[in-house]
């Protein structure tokens, strides 16, 4: 019944699909109870959380200082939202930041002239010192139900080394990673996929993030869902 309904609909150039799981459907089948935000800049993904109706915890780590301040205004009438002006990385320290125009485009990581040509507000204009910690020394050891959301402009794979033992027992993670290089020395897709392979993860789901200007039809960065086999 439901496919000729399908059919007839089509023939007036209306298209009826079955609604596809997204990242919010996800956290909610896993029961998911705090999320780590790292790479939070001014608190975008965990406002979109807050908007779809998550209630847990949350707890963000942004290093630009600037930017962190934006991040704490949203924080400080919720309760469950934390906020810390630190990075995250393989090892505790400090690094330099390039702080680029659109800060969102800030790294670790030098810039590739890819990035400039596909926003030219990705160009850095200043650095900052900043504090880099390991997700293992902050991470909350009694929560059962995580996911681990990491956003950091190239610097996931050392961001994941430093939380080893954190991510073993995560219900999920979340990495924006790329198609088209825009920072020198970054992973490739494929790298990235064979890394989280042998730590135990595959991907549950696959989201567009930014299109090429030029080539509408081709993607330059994906949000990848991955999940414990």
């Amino acid at each position: 019944m439901m496919r000729h309904l399908q059919r007839a609909l089509r023939g007036f150039g209306i298209e009826v699909r079955r609604p596809r799981p997204d990242l919010f459907d996800f956290i909610r089948d896993r029961r998911i109870e705090l999320i780590y935000d790292v790479g939070a800049n001014a608190g975008q993904f965990g406002a979109w959380t807050r908007e779809r109706g998550y209630h847990g915890k949350l707890i963000s780590f942004e290093p630009i200082r600037l930017v962190f301040q934006e991040l704490e205004q949203k924080t400080r009438r919720d309760g469950k939202w934390k906020a810390f002006n630190f990075g995250l990385g393989d090892t505790a320290g400090q690094l330099d930041i390039h702080v680029s125009k659109d800060s969102r485009f800030s790294s670790f990581l030098d810039l590739d002239d890819a990035a400039v040509q596909f926003d030219q507000n990705s160009t850095a204009v200043s650095q900052e010192r900043v504090e880099v910690k390991k997700l293992d020394d902050v991470a909350d050891d009694g929560e059962p139900n995580y996911l681990i959301k990491i956003d950091t402009q190239g610097f996931e794979k050392a961001v994941l080394e430093g939380g080893r033992r954190t991510l073993s027992r995560s219900k999920g993670v979340l990495l924006e990673l790329p198609v088209v290089q825009f920072y020198r020395g970054n992973w490739t897709l494929p790298e990235a996929l064979t890394y989280m392979a042998s730590l135990g993860f595959i991907p549950a789901q696959i989201a567009p993030v930014n299109f090429d200007h030029e080539d509408g039809m081709s993607m330059v960065e994906v949000d990848c869902l991955f999940r414990p086999v």
